[in-house]
């Protein structure tokens, strides 16, 4: 049975250009630089599994202001696809609001805010409401759910800034299952799932080579420990080890959209169903990563990317299905991309 010892060494040549500290998690997206608050949507990413069934989507936002209040306009990138039919502003949270739903359900606003002459809430993470979005299609689709025009807050001093939001998406139904193949080579291969398997057991995504692999491992940022994995989704990266080449598959339905929190220091991330040039890939994370890297299972040796180097001195410029990867984070982040 194969140690994590080989990998401990090779991470040796990457940890060099790491800074090393322990954070906490976080619960929101950070403040971008320069903004003043951020709207987002929990789940970022959710689905409803079926034509006519519906699901409920939290509206949050987290100021770096004291908040008297504002405006949240969220739209729908296909309402044929899945629809705006539900908004409630929390009552509980705010005294002053307001809501209204346009455009068919492609678009959707809400206001919210203290009562007059109360003081303002500290800075911090608040609720604004949910919205409730339908499946509409009998085939699966994805619709984006996009923060536009109009969505502010209003500070202490009772100034209007506008803040950006994290956009989020809506699967409708259940995408048909896909199989996914790739060629593993003796010793350690550093792999994701592009697709969501029906029964995410290591034994069980790995069968079609079970009888090769002498162990599999994933990455704790937090800890930052190598930890045996008995499970496997995508959105994380794994260190397989195989007694010989062989050929992996495994079936499931395609991973389209992924919002995974990084951790400063190193993060052993998956990819999605697709492929896509690495700046666009990471453009939710650009400035907040010192390079990307992953492991050549052929050669034995890491790659690496550096995004302020010239491009000759880079190894590799996409993101690839099935693949994973070593980000290396100046700060806490979140990884939010769809295909």
């Amino acid at each position: 049975m194969k140690t994590m010892r080989e990998i401990t060494i090779m991470m040796g040549i990457l940890m060099f250009a790491t800074i090393v500290s322990p954070m906490a998690a976080l619960a929101q997206p950070p403040v971008p630089p320069g903004a003043k608050a951020i709207y987002y949507l929990v789940p970022n990413s959710t689905s409803a599994p079926a034509y006519c069934t519906s699901r409920t989507i939290e509206v949050w936002v987290n100021s770096s202001v004291n908040l008297l209040g504002g405006k949240v306009t969220i739209e729908t990138s296909d309402k044929t696809c899945g629809n705006i039919t539900g908004v409630e502003v929390n009552t509980t949270e705010w005294t002053l609001t307001d809501k209204r739903i346009e455009q068919g359900g492609k678009k959707v606003w809400m206001t919210f805010g203290v009562p007059f002459g109360a003081p303002a809430k500290p800075a911090g993470n608040y609720n604004i409401g949910n919205i409730t979005v339908h499946c509409n299609s009998s085939t699966c689709c994805i619709a984006e759910l996009n923060f536009v025009y109009e969505t502010y807050i209003t500070d202490e001093n009772a100034d209007d800034w506008d803040v950006p939001g994290q956009n989020g998406t809506f699967i409708c139904g259940k995408p048909t299952e896909e199989t996914y193949s790739k060629d593993l080579y003796e010793g350690w291969n550093l792999v994701s799932l592009p697709l969501t398997p029906s029964d995410n057991s290591t034994s069980s995504v790995l069968a079609s080579v079970w009888e090769n692999v002498s162990a599999v491992y994933r990455y704790n940022a937090t800890s930052k420990q190598f930890e045996r994995a008995s499970t496997m989704d995508p959105g994380t990266g794994y260190f397989v080890y195989v007694t010989k080449n062989c050929t992996w598959t495994y079936s499931g339905t395609p991973y389209t959209s992924m919002s995974i929190e990084l951790k400063k220091g190193l993060n052993m991330v998956g990819w999605l169903n697709c492929s896509k040039d690495i700046t666009d890939a990471l453009s939710s994370i650009a400035g907040d990563y010192w390079y990307v890297a992953r492991w050549n299972a052929i050669e034995r040796k890491f790659e690496v990317y550096n995004p302020v180097a010239p491009p000759v001195f880079n190894d590799f410029t996409t993101m690839e299905r099935g693949e994973g990867y070593f980000i290396s984070m100046k700060s806490d982040g979140t990884l939010t991309e769809s295909c």
